[in-house]
């Protein structure tokens, strides 16, 4: 199969991440990949090994632009493939746009996230729901988000699935990155760390670990938070630490290709988002053997077993993730035992080999259908 994977901006994020680790496994099964951004990444761009990488325009220009349809339609003219799919809201708009002037190819959308968080208005509802009439199939990272799309756009169930996050694991010297990273800190050998990973961005709540952490540095100030991304707000996160003066505290190491080693050098994960769909670095965490410490939102519960990987907090209850995130740090025991579970559970639920099998599958059942004639 030729395979075109659609991303907003070949960019180190969720989406176009899981993008890349999918078609890097399903050229290992014997398929071409077209990796394609609709908008130029001038920095840290992603690349697929073995696959054809192009940009369609430099920069996002209003909220519809003709030019880059044109330049969607003459590269899939070009490169003909058999299957397209939509990672981003970007992408499937000007992909369905794009249909009207080529031959039916089906269109798969990967939905990552609650999307009534984002389409909450009726009018872009209602826009939506027309785009989606177009889609031959949704696949979802779980089934709250799944369920969450059926019922926000009222979208059959039988042209849906749940196909999880491959989660490809990295043998990583956690004792040495971890000594990398605490020179890189100054950080001292008793110091332990905890690692948020994730876009500077008002659901990521940043400021909900600064209040934790303003108290924690008076409980267990050899306790830190290494916070890794950026984004619009990485600036008043800044900010927000030398006001509070947490500078000795919490370290902000905006982007990093090293995830893995990050990850292995730490001692906790904590994620505190207002909204999240299936939040794959949960996973990433586990596959360092790194529990986790997460608000109850979106689907965390199907990544994060509480009490057994790591804990859910409710209620956005501050005080209940302190404590919780203390009683890891100063429990080896308990901190091996959750960080081995949620180890366990990746290598066994989010294998990658096993979830592009499951999307070649479905590529194939949507090219049989297509060409028979036959509706989806």
């Amino acid at each position: 199969m030729r395979i075109l994977q659609l991303v907003t901006k070949r960019q180190y994020r969720g989406a176009e991440v899981f993008a890349a680790n999918l078609s890097s496994e399903l050229i290992k099964l014997g398929h071409k990949i077209i990796f394609v951004g609709l908008y130029n990444n001038d920095q840290n761009t992603l690349n697929v090994e073995n696959a054809e990488n192009y940009d369609l325009v430099n920069d996002k220009s209003g909220s519809f632009s003709i030019v880059l349809v044109k330049k969607l339609v003459k590269l899939i003219k070009q490169t003909k493939p058999d299957i397209i799919q939509c990672n981003g809201s970007d992408t499937l708009k000007y992909m369905v746009a794009a249909s009207f002037f080529l031959p039916k190819t089906p269109i798969v959308y990967r939905n990552i996230s609650m999307i009534s968080e984002w389409v909450s208005d009726g009018l872009k509802k209602e826009l939506y729901r027309q785009v989606f009439k177009k889609v031959d199939h949704v696949t979802s990272v779980g089934e709250e988000a799944i369920n969450d799309f059926i019922r926000t756009f009222d979208y059959p169930k039988e042209k849906t699935t749940v196909i999880r996050r491959g989660i490809p694991i990295k043998s990583v010297d956690a004792i040495s990155e971890a000594q990398k990273l605490r020179k890189q800190l100054n950080l001292a050998d008793t110091d332990r760390i905890s690692i948020h990973i994730g876009n500077f961005s008002q659901e990521k709540n940043h400021i909900f670990l600064l209040d934790i952490f303003e108290e924690l540095k008076q409980l267990q100030p050899t306790l830190k938070l290494v916070c890794v991304g950026n984004g619009v707000l990485f600036s008043f996160i800044q900010e927000e630490i030398i006001k509070r003066n947490l500078e000795n505290t919490v370290f902000l190491l905006g982007f990093r290709k090293d995830i893995p080693e990050l990850l292995a050098s730490s001692d906790c994960f904590v994620l505190a988002s207002k909204v999240e769909g299936v939040p794959g670095v949960i996973l990433e965490a586990g596959s360092q053997h790194v529990p986790s410490v997460a608000t109850n939102v979106g689907g965390v519960c199907e990544v994060l077993e509480n009490a057994k990987t790591g804990f859910i907090i409710d209620d956005f209850d501050k005080g209940q993730f302190k404590k919780t995130l203390l009683r890891i740090i100063n429990n080896e025991d308990l901190k091996t035992g959750l960080g081995t579970n949620a180890y366990n559970l990746v290598v066994q639920e989010f294998n990658p080999l096993q979830n592009a099998q499951k999307f070649e599958a479905l590529y194939k059942k949507l090219i049989l259908q297509t060409n028979s004639g036959k509706g989806i």
